[in-house]
């Protein structure tokens, strides 16, 4: 079902937003860095709640039912599930990492920064890397039983909480600075 591979694929436009953010971003000094770390915080606890429980399970699920059907080289599929496994690890961590910089705990900001980019270079490859290797595979591999089956397996996929109308309380702030650097006019509404 290409709907399905297109809403991965627009997702992924909006994710990449998100990471052209903590790219560009020096989210952890200057006379803004407790606006910026707040944004940074948000975008990280985003990163680790929707992509990483939802996306990436969605993919994964696409993935397991490609391999079922020798569709997919097996080498390719357990490399896109271990970096989903390693995104959400790494998103976890940095969270922790923010909270201690805050906390004045022993954590350097410039090992933090270097981290948080090296995880945003990590989503855009991986982002990339299913784009040229899951997503054409399922589109010529799967039929609409498959897909059926992958949507069943979590039938209640929430929406998405930050690119979505409403935007959820928590994320109005990064939704509006995210808006505000594509210059999409969407500050208050779908991006």
């Amino acid at each position: 079902m290409a709907s399905i591979v297109d809403n991965l694929i627009a997702e992924h436009r909006r994710l990449e937003r998100l990471v052209s953010l903590l790219e560009r971003q020096s989210m952890l000094r200057d006379e803004r860095a407790e606006t910026n770390s707040a944004l940074l915080v948000d975008a990280l606890y985003y990163l680790t709640r929707f992509p990483d429980v939802n996306h990436h399970a969605l993919e994964d699920r696409i993935i397991g039912k490609l391999l079922e059907k020798q569709a997919l080289d097996p080498q390719l599929g357990n490399e896109l599930s271990a970096q989903h496994a390693t995104l959400a690890l790494l998103g976890n961590e940095l969270i922790r990492d923010l909270e201690s910089m805050v906390r004045d705990e022993n954590m350097s900001r410039d090992l933090l920064e270097f981290r948080i980019r090296l995880y945003a270079e990590r989503l855009r490859h991986n982002m990339a890397f299913e784009e040229l290797t899951i997503f054409p595979a399922a589109t010529r591999h799967l039929d609409a039983d498959d897909w059926s089956s992958i949507l069943q397996a979590s039938p209640d996929r929430p929406a998405d909480p930050l690119f979505q109308t409403p935007v959820n309380e928590r994320f109005v702030q990064l939704h509006r600075v995210i808006a505000t650097e594509a210059e999409c006019g969407c500050e208050e509404g779908d991006m």
